[in-house]
């Protein structure tokens, strides 16, 4: 089936100087001043070292790299620099410390990056899965300015394609990261769920996952990054499981049927239901041993849409017998929606829940993370217009379906039963993001 939108490649953006990190620009700079590639990761691991002990990006000299040949350093200098873009500003939300940042190009073109904090406690009351929790930041990174994809609940393809990102460009987003969290390795995953769609900007995240993984930059595992697609590029997502098989892999499904998947994604036409869900299982026979890789399988509940009991049963026989893990993300508002989308009801999300879980699908409803500085799931685009999770693809902190069958508070109960568990928990999160800010006012 022939795509639905004819493939778009925006114009190169030119910039100059080049990112450090950009390894297809150093390669080539190396290559044309007769130097060995070999060089390039004595210079990353130079800049990376400064980093770690905290010189600023600007006050490191590249022309400075120890044992260069002769007269390359200040070439070097003059043609790449440790960061070419800008942190413009940072939103930190106050229900739980999620940090939105407006990074600015150098072209003058702005994308925005999310870290997320996840603080260690369990959700369950009962401190269920509090063993697998841990205190750690993920980050989640643009790709590309804007999206030409134009999924109807999301804010990133109300903006349309301008310009693709260089793999140095996302790489730099981890270091204003962590730059901002003030310790060089507070953030230690990565997901590909901000501005873009991944695989439309193959090249740059796949040498970007390079450079993450590379013990001469960033040295982050494998199973810490994950790239999310809607499959709008079936030959990509194939490259993807071949050329980097140790990352992880999300698929935003959002429908249980192609008709309604076309309707919310319309660049689901690139390929049947089906076939995408045969590439997932390929993807999912390349775990070790006999053991099945897992897939995440991203699904934003709209009211009236794509919540009913129906889709739910429906969504369960599309997916049985799969190696999946379902996250549902209730709708997230931003401003500019012309669909006129709702968020469905907390009994609502329970209910679709619960039938995934008798059908014996692993899935769980993700958390919303940032959501009052407009950095939630599907909000990304523009700072200035906030409105009232992020990606949370990791097992902590998440409400797993055999967990939430059994939770006694159930949301389901009468609203006398559950008011008081709402009570405690929001105070709970008031409590644990006061302190994680006054610890990382503290660090600064």
């Amino acid at each position: 089936m022939a795509p639905i939108l004819a493939p778009a490649v925006p114009r190169r953006r030119e910039l100059h100087p080049k990112p450090i990190f950009d390894e297809p620009s150093l390669r080539s700079f190396l290559t044309g001043h007769g130097a060995k590639t070999v060089h390039m990761g004595r210079i990353w691991r130079h800049v990376c070292t400064q980093l770690r002990c905290g010189v600023p990006p600007t006050a490191i000299e590249l022309q400075e790299v120890p044992g260069l040949p002769q007269g390359l350093g200040p070439a070097l200098a003059a043609n790449f620099a440790v960061l070419t873009s800008t942190l413009l500003q940072t939103h930190v939300s106050e229900l739980d410390g999620t940090m939105k940042l407006l990074i600015q190009l150098q072209d003058g073109s702005e994308v925005e990056a999310v870290v997320i904090h996840h603080t260690g406690e369990a959700e369950d009351p009962g401190q269920r899965q509090a063993d697998r929790c841990g205190e750690r930041d993920t980050l989640c990174v643009s790709s590309q300015v804007g999206c030409r994809l134009k999924c109807r609940f999301c804010a990133t393809g109300t903006m349309g394609l301008l310009g693709n990102l260089w793999a140095g460009e996302i790489q730099e987003q981890l270091v204003h990261a962590r730059m901002r969290k003030g310790h060089a390795d507070s953030v230690c995953n990565v997901v590909f769920m901000g501005m873009g769609e991944p695989l439309e900007n193959y090249e740059a995240v796949s040498s970007a996952v390079k450079g993450f993984v590379d013990p001469m930059r960033f040295g982050l595992a494998p199973s810490s990054l994950t790239v999310s697609t809607v499959g709008s590029s079936p030959q990509n997502m194939q490259r993807l499981l071949e050329e980097l098989p140790k990352i992880r892999l999300a698929v935003s499904l959002h429908a249980p049927n192609q008709t309604l998947r076309e309707e919310l994604v319309p660049a689901a036409k690139a390929i049947p239901i089906d076939k995408l869900l045969a590439i997932v299982d390929d993807y999912a026979k390349r775990g070790e041993g006999k053991r099945l890789r897992t897939v995440m399988m991203s699904y934003v509940l709209l009211k009236d849409v794509n919540d009913s009991v129906l889709h739910a049963r429906e969504l369960s026989e599309l997916l049985a017998n799969k190696p999946v893990i379902v996250n549902l993300i209730p709708y997230n508002p931003f401003e500019g929606n012309v669909y006129g989308y709702e968020e469905p009801s907390p009994q609502t999300v329970d209910r679709f829940l619960q039938v995934l879980a008798e059908h014996n699908i692993r899935v769980f409803e993700r958390r919303h993370h940032g959501r009052d500085i407009a950095a939630a799931c599907g909000q990304l685009a523009k700072i200035s217009k906030a409105s009232p999770s992020h990606a949370d693809i990791e097992n902590c902190g998440v409400a797993l379906n055999k967990e939430l069958v059994r939770r006694k508070s159930s949301r389901l109960r009468e609203t006398s039963n559950w008011q008081p568990w709402l009570v405690l928990g929001a105070f709970s999160v008031l409590v644990v993001s006061a302190a994680v800010y006054h610890r990382g006012r503290s660090a600064r």
